[in-house]
């Protein structure tokens, strides 16, 4: 090579290097391993699998992208025995208590009519009749009345597919919410649930319960949220995040709740969102589960895979050039 074309390949060497460029992609190796229904099937969603990652022990993580929408189940505030729409406070903003989710969103199907839930509600929760209309995976119930878990102030305890606390699975019975993985304060995302005759591909991928998520914004404002597998959901619907998980990703303040169930859809549903998932037994939070904890966990696993501007990158070179 002449000195003068040397000097040209260094120059722009140098001006790669001051301006945050790389003349290399960032090569996760995201190639594209399955795809999800969703929308109750009228869409799909593809999963990509990455490289395996030496710095975390050889596993080779999950990233999708798609739209997230609001999950409330988790939080005492999700259903109330009189607001079952969870309207009361959007046609009146000074009434109490309020729900900020309807309560078919905890049936058994949810394309039964809100009249169901009233008519074994006013009748006094009905053990048979109740358990047909509500699913016991959703809402706790009592153990001792088989009734549905009600607070004092009338909310439904809210259930999630796994407990924040240890020991939590020997409290299911006891009516006390706090026992759940909070939707308000630990960012969770809520994956399909399997079936007995259709594994997950997220279980077999080795992505399971309150495994270690990060939660990336589109680049106009570079959010990057640490979460939690924190529940499952319906097996034709993906790219579902809690009230905490959403909250962080739209910029809003940490203390700002849903007021109702339209709120909570237009102000925490968050856009277009990326999601790296870690397998493995070793990225499995350890309870209790904490905001804090979350955070600490996550940011460390991202670290070792390399932080938030190799993750953009890799989604920009691999999958979505406008992202």
């Amino acid at each position: 090579m002449s000195n003068q074309l040397f000097c040209r390949a260094a120059l722009l060497s140098l001006f790669m290097l001051s301006s945050g460029l790389n003349a290399y992609p960032a090569d996760c190796g995201f190639q594209l391993s399955f795809t999800r229904p969703d929308e109750g099937g009228s869409s799909v969603v593809k999963v990509y699998r990455g490289n395996a990652v030496s710095q975390l022990n050889g596993i080779r993580p999950l990233l999708l992208v798609t739209p997230l929408k609001v999950n409330t189940d988790g939080t005492k505030i999700s259903y109330h025995v009189n607001d079952t729409t969870g309207r009361r406070c959007a046609s009146d903003p000074s009434a109490t208590p309020c729900a900020i989710n309807n309560i078919r969103n905890a049936y058994n199907n949810s394309d039964r009519p809100v009249s169901d839930f009233v008519a074994v509600r006013d009748s006094g929760f009905p053990v048979n009749k109740t358990w047909q209309v509500l699913s016991p995976d959703i809402i706790e119930k009592n153990s001792v009345s088989q009734k549905p878990c009600t607070t004092s102030d009338g909310y439904l305890v809210s259930m999630t597919a796994d407990v924040a606390v240890a020991g939590g699975w020997n409290r299911v019975g006891d009516c006390d919410q706090s026992k759940w993985i909070d939707a308000l304060s630990a960012p969770a995302i809520v994956l399909p649930k399997q079936t007995s005759s259709t594994p997950s591909e997220f279980t077999t991928n080795g992505v399971v319960k309150r495994s270690l998520v990060v939660g990336f914004s589109r680049s106009a404002t570079t959010r990057t949220v640490f979460g939690i597998v924190g529940d499952y959901g319906p097996v034709k619907e993906i790219g579902e995040a809690n009230i905490a998980m959403n909250r962080k990703l739209n910029g809003l303040a940490d203390n700002d709740q849903p007021r109702h169930r339209q709120d909570a859809i237009d102000r925490f549903q968050a856009g277009r969102t990326a999601l790296l998932l870690f397998p493995g037994n070793d990225l499995v939070l350890d309870r209790p589960i904490t905001g804090a904890r979350i955070a600490e966990a996550g940011e460390s696993a991202l670290a070792r895979f390399g932080g938030s501007e190799k993750v953009y990158k890799c989604i920009r070179d691999e999958i979505d050039p406008s992202f």
